[in-house]
C-alpha cells in the first residue's frame, strides 16, 4: 500500500485552522452584526435565496415589491455558491457568513501546493499557516461579499499557472482557462487575467513552438468563450443595453469620478453624492441605468483628464496602504463595516507581508523561477484600483500573491538559519498526456 504523503495532513490541518479562525471571528464579532438594507451584502444573501427557490437571477429589492425583475448587478458565481447552501436549508444570514468563511479558508490548499513547489515543505507549511490567520484574507467573510470566493480562485489560478510553467500541456492550459473563467463569473476584474496571465504565459513559453503557442491560445480562448457564453448570452438577450458580465461598472465608475473623489478628503476613494445620474425613463432596466451612469463617468473623466494621474496614484496608494492609510482604514470601518481592531491588525501585517513579498520576488528571480503568476494577480489589483476606486478589498487577489511570495522569503530564511540535515527533494511536475494540434509525423524509413 502506498504511503500517504505527510504534506496532505499539513494541508488538512491548515484548512481546519483557517476555518476555525474565520468561524470564530464570525461568532465573536459578526454574528449579531445587522446585514443592512440596500448594500451588496443584502443583495448576495437575498439573491442566493431567490435562486435556490427557483426564481432565477432576479433583483431582490424589486422582488420585495412583488416584481420579478432580472438582474446582472453582479456576475453569478458567488450567488450560485451561496444558493447551494440555501438549497440545503442553510439560508440565514449567519449561514451565508459561515459559507464565506468556509470557501475562503480553502485558499490554504493552493498556497501550500505552489509554495511547496517553489520553496519546499517548510516554506509551504509556513505559507499555509500565514494564509490561515492573515486578516486581509478573511476580513470580508463576515460581510457576505464575493471576495470570499475570489480569494480561493486567485490561489488556484497562481498554482495552476505554475503547473503550466512546469509542463505547458494543453490539458493544463485549459484547466487554467476554466479557473480564470470561474473567476470572471465571480467578479468582473479577474477577466483581466486572461490578458495579464494566460496569454503571455502561453505565447512566451520557451518550451512551446510558435505553432503550439497560437494554437493553444486559440483553443483556450474558445473554451473561455464557451464557458462564459451561457451567462453572457442570457444578459445580451435579457437587457435593453448590451450587458456582458455585469452592469456594475457604470454604477462603480460614477461614484468614483466626481468632484468629491478628485480632491479633498475623498481623493482616490468614492462618494455617494456622485451617484445622481438616472435615465429619463422611470421604467428603464438596470442595463440602461448602468449605461447612463457610465456615460456620466466617462464625460467627467474626459473633462478632467489633467487630474486623472493624481487620482489614479491616490487610488492605487489607498489600495496598498501607501496613501492616507489611516484615513482609508477609518473608511473601512465606517463604510465597509469592518471591525476596527481587525482593520488595524491587518494594516500593519500587510506592510510586513508586502515587504517580505518583494524579497520573495527577488529570490525567485535569482533562482530562475517564473514570477509571472504572482505578478499578474498583483497587476490585476493595481489595474482595478486605477480605473475604479481605492478600497482595500479590491486588493484581495494581490494579498494571496503577497502571502505566496512572503512564504518563499520565510523558506529562504529558514534555510539560512536552520539548514536541513538533508537537502529536500524538489517537487517535480509530472507531464500530462495531452492531445496534439499537429498530425503525427511518420518515422523516417530505415
Amino acid at each position: 500500500m502506498r504511503r500517504r504523503d505527510p504534506f496532505v495532513w499539513w494541508v488538512v490541518g491548515a484548512f481546519a485552522l483557517a476555518v476555525a479562525v474565520r468561524w470564530l471571528v464570525f461568532l465573536r464579532w459578526y454574528r449579531d452584526l445587522p446585514i443592512g438594507d440596500l448594500n451588496d451584502n443584502v443583495f448576495y444573501h437575498e439573491s442566493a435565496n431567490l435562486l435556490a427557490d427557483g426564481e432565477g437571477f432576479v433583483n431582490p429589492w424589486e422582488f420585495r415589491n412583488g416584481e420579478s425583475v432580472p438582474t446582472a448587478a453582479h456576475p453569478p458565481g458567488f450567488t450560485t455558491y451561496l444558493a447551494v447552501w440555501s438549497f440545503l436549508g442553510l439560508d440565514t444570514v449567519s449561514w451565508h457568513r459561515l459559507a464565506g468563511g468556509f470557501v475562503s479558508a480553502l485558499v490554504v490548499v493552493p498556497i501550500g501546493l505552489v509554495v511547496r513547489r517553489l520553496a519546499g515543505m517548510r516554506a509551504a507549511i509556513a505559507g499555509m499557516a500565514l494564509a490561515a490567520v492573515y486578516p486581509p484574507l478573511w476580513m470580508n467573510d463576515g460581510l457576505i461579499l464575493s471576495e470570499s470566493l475570489f480569494v480561493t480562485i486567485a490561489g488556484f489560478a497562481i498554482w495552476q499557472a505554475h503547473r503550466v510553467v512546469d509542463e505547458p500541456s494543453l490539458r493544463r492550459i485549459l484547466e487554467l482557462t476554466l479557473i480564470l473563467a470561474l473567476g470572471a463569473l465571480t467578479r468582473s476584474e479577474p477577466f483581466l487575467l486572461f490578458f495579464f496571465l494566460l496569454t503571455p504565459l502561453v505565447m512566451f513559453h520557451p518550451r512551446l513552438e510558435w505553432k503550439q503557442r497560437f494554437g493553444y491560445t486559440a483553443v483556450a480562448a474558445l473554451v473561455a468563450m464557451l464557458t462564459l457564453a451561457p451567462w453572457v448570452g442570457r444578459n445580451l438577450t435579457t437587457f435593453d443595453d448590451p450587458t456582458f458580465l455585469a452592469v456594475g461598472p457604470g454604477y462603480v465608475l460614477e461614484i468614483a469620478n466626481c468632484d468629491r473623489a478628485y480632491s479633498g478628503t475623498f481623493l482616490g476613494y468614492w462618494h455617494d453624492s456622485c451617484g445622481s445620474n438616472w435615465p429619463d425613463d422611470p421604467d428603464a432596466d438596470e442595463s440602461v441605468i448602468g449605461t447612463v451612469k457610465l456615460e456620466a463617468a466617462n464625460e467627467y473623466i474626459n473633462d478632467h483628464l489633467g487630474e486623472v494621474p493624481k487620482v489614479v496614484a491616490a487610488r492605487i496608494g489607498r489600495v496598498f496602504g501607501l496613501y492616507r492609510p489611516a484615513q482609508t482604514a477609518d473608511f473601512d470601518v465606517l463604510f465597509e463595516r469592518r471591525v476596527e481592531s481587525h482593520v488595524q491588525l491587518g494594516r500593519w501585517l500587510h506592510y510586513a507581508v508586502m515587504t517580505a513579498a518583494v524579497a520573495g520576488l527577488v529570490i525567485l528571480r535569482r533562482r530562475g523561477e517564473s514570477i509571472l503568476p504572482t505578478l499578474a494577480v498583483i497587476l490585476t489589483a493595481v489595474w482595478t484600483a486605477a480605473i475604479t476606486m481605492g478600497i482595500t478589498r479590491y486588493r484581495v487577489g494581490a494579498d494571496v500573491a503577497f502571502v505566496v511570495l512572503a512564504a518563499v522569503t520565510i523558506g529562504w530564511l529558514l534555510d539560512r538559519w536552520w539548514p536541513r540535515s538533508e537537502p529536500e527533494s524538489p517537487v517535480v511536475a509530472e507531464p500530462d498526456p495531452e492531445p496534439t494540434l499537429e498530425p503525427a509525423r511518420p518515422e523516417a524509413s530505415r
